[in-house]
């Protein structure tokens, strides 16, 4: 075979070349996962000293900020401080002053904050540790600005904050505006009081980046301290406020660390979230802060790289050519039959397995065409074989040689398969009688010799008995079929009955045992779902026609009355008689059609008109049943079609199974303390006596009020042992006070029931 330039990546020296290229990768391969692992571990370690550094800060300001928070719940409930804020004229200065003493020294031992301020809404005044002044004057004195006007101040101070912190421009002695965090709290902290002044607490933000300098990292990037609704509330880095699409991103995200592109330099984001106020801490740092000293490693790393990539492409060549040698001379052997060098372009391993599997392939087809030859001679055969159309006058010997039967005697029996499926079992014909033959083959074919076909849809099997065996031939099928069964019906949801022929001998047996067991599937219906019947195990008899017409005559007066009961009875009885061994099929079949037309006939003229018997049919089902099932379901069927229409005629009014129903109604509503005979009796449409005679007759029980009572005491004994108090267990199971279920609950069970609960 000769390969032209243009299909060299189709050779085997191609992949020679890419196999050498391939053990030369693994080092370079390594090389650059150690590159990628240092360069991780060295990102890591940053991360972790990125986090290590936010969580000391986040510490430090939580601190503060828990601190803060603690001394404006001190002050909220200071008495002085409620008393500053009740009085609605400032008449006590000395109040007033030592107040503001008091307010001094919580400043002096807290240096987080700035300032302390209390703002009383009735005097509309603001005290703080240093100043007492009037509202409008402290806010143009602290907050003023452009962006923040006094009717936004008197709006801030006019809603209720629970503690917030709210960022303010505040102005510092020398007149620069800051914007600062403020804790802003209302007073009283009851929301639902009247409000009556706020503390507004400015936090020092210098003091916090004091403390943010001493922390190592801190100069080389930025820290942000955002608060729960998103808002940067304290920065390191100048008083410039950032606009709100350059950190919406840290919004969206949790703890960790990510790189991302911040004012246009790609750095890396570290977020820590507060477990105690809710707040974020976010640092900041370029990414080419951490990648200072690793630079000369990449550098030396890539010259590596391409050294062994120059010494190895050398080694590659020289190994690939020595290699390839001794299959060029192999293809060169095989490319000397011209017939076998042409085709399509293909590489020399894959050119010699085709030769060689086309001469395989060639073998395999040969063989399955005749195995499918032979399988439609011998189905074609046994086909005709059964039906008695088959040359007998030839020796079976001879036949058996001629389709390969593998017959060894001329005693032959029988098998009919008749195969069923659940729901959700396989449907298709064709594939179910695959699985049933090739199954039974496998384990009959253990003793004897047996051949499938298909006779109209049926599956048959002709099995070839020796005659040593012949004694327990049927035991060990019916074994050998049991398993089948056994695993059919479990794998593959398929049910199937199994009928069998007596021994016969000759190729006319054949026929013969075939007409057997299609007489012996006649069958089915009187000896129900066994698995396996045999012919002879068969004894029709005329039988006698047991349904007379007294029998018809007491069904209909059964169903007229509404002895639903009683007639279900009677059918059932029906049925088992007319299914015995020593009866036969035809009668029957006769019987229980006469029993599906007395039921119809038990029903009114004037309701038959309603009945859509198009739909309903029941004739065509019956006849179409061949199993007992069958027939006891389609019977029951109508049965049941005919007790509805009788049951619903008009002001019908029957006792029939009223004790069942009382029974139900009483275990469903004992609870109910007005449950007595008499409601029972309005429930179902009777007098009290009647419906407590017919509840006595039916049941065989004691009387209604008894059975009500017993009832209770039967629902209390299961509360008691679950624990509850007679108090309650009384009114769960409806009795009217815990008195009387004491005398009830003794009356019945002999003790009371605290001895009951304290026994068990």
């Amino acid at each position: 075979m000769n390969l032209e330039r243009g299909h060299f990546t189709q050779s085997v020296v191609f992949r020679l070349i890419v196999s050498y290229a391939v053990i030369l990768c693994i080092p370079v391969i390594l090389s650059v996962i150690i590159y990628g692992q240092t360069r991780e571990i060295v990102k890591n370690e940053i991360k972790l000293a990125s986090r290590a550094m936010l969580q000391q800060v986040r510490y430090i300001v939580d601190g503060e900020l828990l601190q803060t928070e603690s001394l404006a719940t001190q002050l909220a409930v200071h008495s002085e401080v409620k008393g500053f804020l009740s009085s609605s004229t400032p008449d006590n200065a000395y109040k007033i002053y030592g107040l503001k003493q008091e307010l001094g020294k919580m400043l002096s031992a807290n240096n987080f904050i700035k300032e302390i301020n209390l703002y009383s809404k009735p005097l509309q005044s603001v005290l703080s540790s240093e100043t007492y002044i009037e509202e409008q004057s402290f806010y143009e004195m602290k907050l003023q600005t452009d962006t923040f006007a006094y009717d936004d101040w008197q709006q801030l101070m006019g809603q209720h904050h629970s503690g917030e912190y709210v960022l303010l421009p505040l102005k510092n002695p020398d007149k620069k505006v800051a914007y600062t965090p403020f804790y802003i709290r209302s007073l009283p902290i009851q929301a639902t009081a009247e409000l009556t002044g706020a503390l507004i607490i400015p936090l020092n933000v210098e003091k916090m980046m004091t403390m943010l300098a001493n922390i190592d990292w801190v100069e080389r990037g930025r820290v942000f301290i955002m608060d729960t609704n998103g808002q940067i509330m304290i920065q390191n880095a100048g008083d410039t406020l950032i606009e709100p699409s350059a950190y919406q991103e840290w919004n969206d995200r949790g703890t960790g660390t990510f790189t991302s592109t911040f004012q246009g330099v790609k750095s890396m984001i570290t977020i820590e979230s507060s477990d105690t106020t809710g707040w974020k801490y976010i640092s900041v740092f370029p990414t080419d802060v951490f990648w200072e000293h690793i630079g000369g490693m990449r550098t030396m790393n890539m010259y590596g790289l391409l050294l062994c990539f120059a010494v190895g492409s050398a080694v590659i060549y020289y190994f690939a050519r020595k290699n390839y040698d001794p299959i060029k001379e192999l293809v060169g052997v095989f490319t000397r039959n011209p017939a076998q060098g042409t085709g399509e372009y293909l590489d020399e391993y894959t050119f010699i397995r085709r030769n060689v599997l086309e001469t395989i392939r060639e073998r395999d087809d040969t063989n399955n065409k005749h195995d499918q030859q032979l399988r439609v001679l011998q189905n074609y055969y046994l086909g005709r074989l059964l039906k008695g159309q088959a040359d007998r006058n030839v020796p079976f010997t001879e036949l058996a040689k001629m389709y390969k039967l593998n017959w060894t005697t001329d005693h032959f029996a029988v098998l009919l398969f008749y195969i069923d499926s659940d729901d959700d079992g396989i449907q298709d014909l064709a594939l179910s009688q695959f699985i049933v033959s090739n199954i039974v083959a496998d384990l009959v074919s253990n003793h004897w010799t047996i051949n499938f076909t298909d006779m109209d849809g049926m599956l048959a099997a002709v099995v070839n008995v020796a005659p040593e065996r012949a004694e327990h031939w049927k035991d060990d099928i019916e074994d050998d079929l049991a398993q089948a069964y056994e695993f059919i019906t479990l794998r593959y949801k398929l049910r199937f009955t199994t009928v069998g022929s007596e021994l016969q001998t000759g190729l006319n047996g054949v026929n013969l045992a075939f007409l057997q067991a299609l007489e012996a599937q006649e069958y089915r219906s009187v000896l129900g779902d066994e698995m396996l019947i045999w012919y002879g195990s068969i004894k029709p008899s005329a039988g006698s026609y047991f349904f007379t017409v007294n029998d018809q005559m007491m069904l209909i007066n059964f169903l007229k009355a509404d002895e639903f009961d009683k007639a279900n009875e009677m059918i059932n009885s029906i049925l088992q008689q007319a299914f015995q061994r020593e009866r036969s099929h035809e009668i029957s079949k006769c019987i229980l059609l006469d029993v599906a037309a007395t039921m119809i006939k038990a029903i009114p003229d004037q309701e038959q008109t309603s009945i859509a018997w198009d739909e309903w049919r029941p004739l065509k089902r019956l006849l179409s049943c061949t199993t007992k099932p069958e027939f006891e379901q389609e019977l029951l069927d109508i049965f049941e079609r005919v007790c509805t229409v009788l049951r619903s005629k008009p002001n019908l009014q029957t006792s029939a199974g009223i004790g069942e129903k009382v029974t139900a109604f009483v275990q469903e509503n004992y609870s109910d303390k007005n449950l007595s005979v008499s409601q029972i009796g309005d429930h179902f449409g009777l007098t009290p006596q009647y419906v407590s005679r017919l509840f006595r007759e039916q049941t065989g029980q004691v009387g209604l009020r008894d059975y009500i009572s017993q009832s209770r005491v039967e629902a209390a004994k299961v509360l008691l042992l679950e624990g509850a108090s007679i108090d309650d267990t009384a009114e769960k199971v409806g009795f009217a006070s815990s008195h009387a279920f004491i005398r009830v609950f003794k009356k019945y069970e002999g003790i009371t029931p605290g001895k009951y609960k304290a026994i068990q």
